[in-house]
């Protein structure tokens, strides 16, 4: 490839000169590209602050937009080693209590020892009932050891709700057959029937004088007694006695006498309200600032003047002052319960007021926000409009985006533009350079030869 060498007829340095002549050519779409994309990105991180803030308020509704979450209940009891407690929505505040008398019980069998697992007891059909189910469970001759056995009943398909083990001890190996639940229906039945007559051995009748299987425990209710009135329960949590109350048993203690109380969780309302309050002040600081402008420098903020954020603030602004009708509630707007919206657009909270409000009626307050077409499916419905996949901010994030990718496909042209300009001109100077060279040897030709004369 031969090499040329620019610049000797002339004397310029044509690589430079060029160079500067491009980037002279390319600064005005360099520069309006670099504006328009520090514009967009500027706009494009403003949404994210204004989304951001968006979300953090919509996640603040979840313990408002069911009663359930924000009619908690606060239980404690006396003593919390022989009884636990939670209370829902339901439950009404009062005092209780509580003795347990004894806990319900699962039924468990044993069987006779055997001289080990691997022990063969016999062959035929097992019949194992539970609560009015019945299982038929065939052991055969060739899997009729007791670990069989016992894997025979827990792989049953229609195990009627019993677990099978072996318990090794010094007198041998013993088959242990337990109810899955609790509860005096949960009784065991075994019989047997066929085979060899080995299976004989671990039959279990209740009605029986005697079993060659015995009884470890038996199926038992719980029994317990709140204020006085006998209580029983097929198993260790108690529900139904007091209404939205479920009463966990922990241990017996006959004759101990345990305090049971249930409230209202103010505290929990109270946050619940508090964390609302904070996070639509959040999006109106935001907003505040992506629209602000600065008076003496002269500096907007990257959405002054937006119509989707003014928009959006508007529709806010409008559910939260707005009144609600809901049947036997008196309370019909925040400004009933202590929140009142301030001339700068947040919202300010009196917890004085809040709190006198829970007292007199604590559900009310509770559906103010939860209640269908209240405050809280106010808001979503502003809010999904927005958040969503296929909300306004979406599309609009969707449009900045493509912006900035245009922007990026634009560069590309300009280099390639800028390219074809740089080889134009340097094949322009090179022809110019080599005919000033010519012209230059031409001129010292004559110069030497009318010399000579």
């Amino acid at each position: 490839m031969a090499l040329t060498a620019t610049g000797l007829g002339s004397g310029l340095d044509i690589p430079n000169l060029v160079e500067q002549l491009v980037q002279a050519e390319r600064l005005p779409t360099s520069n309006r590209l670099n504006l328009k994309e520090v514009r967009t990105n500027s706009e494009l991180s403003a949404l994210g602050q204004f989304k951001s803030a968006l979300t953090s308020f919509q996640d603040s509704l979840d313990n408002l937009g069911e009663l359930a979450q924000f009619q908690q209940r606060l239980t404690t009891v006396g003593d919390d080693s022989l009884i636990g407690a939670t209370a829902d929505e339901n439950a009404v505040p009062g005092r209780y209590s509580v003795e347990v008398n004894s806990l319900a019980q699962r039924n468990k069998l044993a069987s006779g020892p055997f001289s080990g697992s691997d022990a063969v007891v016999g062959n035929g059909t097992l019949s194992i009932s539970v609560a009015g189910v019945t299982a038929d469970i065939v052991v055969t001759p060739d899997a009729s050891t007791l670990a069989d056995v016992r894997d025979a009943i827990n792989s049953a398909p229609d195990n009627p709700g019993v677990t099978a083990t072996i318990v090794t001890g010094v007198d041998g190996a013993r088959l242990i057959v337990s109810s899955a639940e609790t509860g005096a229906d949960q009784g065991i039945t075994i019989s047997a029937a066929g085979g060899d007559g080995g299976l004989n051995q671990l039959i279990y009748d209740p009605a029986a004088p005697s079993n060659p299987v015995t009884q470890l425990q038996a199926a038992a209710d719980a029994q317990i007694t709140i204020d006085g009135f006998a209580v029983t329960s097929a198993g260790n949590e108690v529900t139904g006695a007091i209404e939205g109350v479920t009463i966990s048993l922990i241990e017996a203690s006959p004759g101990t006498s345990i305090d049971l109380s249930v409230e209202l969780d103010e505290a929990a309302a109270k946050a619940s309200v508090g964390a609302f309050v904070n996070a639509y002040n959040g999006v109106i600081d935001v907003v505040s600032q992506v629209t602000s402008f600065d008076s003496e420098s002269g500096v907007a903020g990257a959405l002054l003047g937006d119509s989707l954020v003014r928009g959006v603030k508007d529709s806010l602004r409008r559910v939260v002052g707005n009144a609600f009708e809901i049947d036997g509630n008196p309370f019909r707007t925040l400004t009933d319960i202590g929140i009142s919206t301030e001339s700068d657009g947040k919202l300010s909270l009196d917890e004085t007021k809040l709190s006198d409000a829970i007292l007199e009626n604590f559900d009310a307050v509770g559906e103010l926000f939860a209640a269908e077409d209240a405050v809280v499916d106010s808001l979503e419905v502003q809010l999904e409009s927005v958040l969503s996949a296929t909300g306004s901010l979406e599309l609009r994030e969707t449009r900045l985006q493509d912006d900035l990718d245009f922007i990026e496909e634009q560069r590309a042209t300009l280099d390639e533009r800028m390219e074809r300009v740089r080889e134009r001109l340097t094949d322009q100077f090179n022809a110019m350079d080599r005919l000033l060279a010519g012209l230059t040897n031409t001129s010292n030709f004559l110069a030497q030869e009318l010399g000579q004369n």
